[in-house]
């Protein structure tokens, strides 16, 4: 599939992956793109890194804060932040209700996990 439009109204939908969900979204093995939602508390998993991918975190409402290579920073609706590839990250808190993008290429599997769950 060259292209694709899908339904943003999930907690979390796949826009862009190897393996996406369903025949909605669009297949590429460099590049992954997230739509993602926050109405209540959640874990994530904790302080981690990407060994090849880059990865970018654009806010549509809300807010999230990031600790970034030991950096805490606040992500607010229209802004975005940028993790380059080796760079120890994690979203440490989230002012719900939030909604946003996360994009992450040219690799995708490549998140190593170096801390424990944050939130």
């Amino acid at each position: 599939m060259s292209f694709s439009k899908i339904s943003l109204e999930g907690r979390l939908t796949v826009i862009a992956s190897p393996r996406p969900p369903s025949d909605d979204g669009f297949c590429s093995d460099r590049l992954q793109v997230l739509h993602w939602r926050v109405d209540e508390p959640f874990g994530d998993d904790g302080i981690h890194l990407h060994r090849a991918s880059d990865e970018v975190y654009v806010v549509l409402e809300g807010a999230i804060d990031l600790d970034v290579d030991g950096s805490r920073i606040t992500v607010a609706a229209g802004e975005a932040a940028t993790v380059g590839a080796g760079v120890p990250h994690a979203l440490v808190a989230v002012q719900y209700p939030a909604r946003g993008l996360t994009i992450r290429g040219p690799a995708i599997d490549d998140k190593v996990v170096i801390g424990g769950e944050s939130l």
